[in-house]
């Protein structure tokens, strides 16, 4: 989405910053100094922390869930495909938790059920519903629809807090094959 290499460091730089200190906490002084540029670069990029902030935001959503990647995934039945794509998503989630929480903040705190990740979410059902009626899913659309939204929500609930159930449940996300091994069980008693 950027067009140029200045531009990309920028916004790599931003995807950083926001990891460490959180989208609030985040200052043009910290992204020059991460990006290896200074102050006024940024401003004649991107005019201002507000644009910059957006656009960052609106690359990471788009990669987060950009069904041509999404695509490549194997998965030749409903059941493993989904299973491959959330195992995607956790991945993502856990990666880049701090940009994960900033694009869940306007949902969360604000309630705005319009932001760009309500949007992104929505297409990513729609488009999940028809991947996996086209792999052999055999519940009725409708039905479709709300496994697909019970299982986002279980992923996406443990991606913003991986060690909710550790203590209690010995379920730590953060390890690849419990994160596997909870998104199979899900997939396999929702969708079979």
């Amino acid at each position: 989405m950027a067009t140029n290499p200045v531009e990309e460091k920028i916004i790599t730089a931003t995807v950083e910053c926001i990891e460490k200190y959180g989208i609030k906490g985040t200052t043009i002084r910290q992204i020059a100094e991460v990006a290896g540029v200074n102050s006024a670069a940024i401003n004649y990029y991107f005019r201002s922390k507000d644009i910059l902030i957006e656009r960052c935001m609106k690359q990471t959503l788009h990669n987060a869930f950009d069904w041509e990647d999404i695509e490549k995934l194997p998965g030749s039945t409903a059941s493993e495909r989904c299973k491959h794509v959330f195992y995607g998503i956790m991945e993502g989630g856990i990666n880049y938790p701090g940009i994960t929480r900033a694009h869940f903040y306007d949902l969360l705190v604000d309630g705005n059920y319009l932001s760009p990740m309500s949007g992104a979410i929505n297409q990513f059902l729609d488009n999940l519903v028809k991947d996996l009626k086209s792999r052999g899913a055999t519940l009725p659309e409708d039905e479709l629809y709300i496994v697909c939204i019970q299982i986002t929500n279980a992923v996406m609930m443990l991606v913003l807090m991986p060690g909710l159930f550790e203590k209690r449940y010995g379920v730590d996300l953060l390890d690849r094959e419990q994160r596997q091994e909870y998104v199979d069980q899900m997939v396999d008693r929702l969708l079979s």
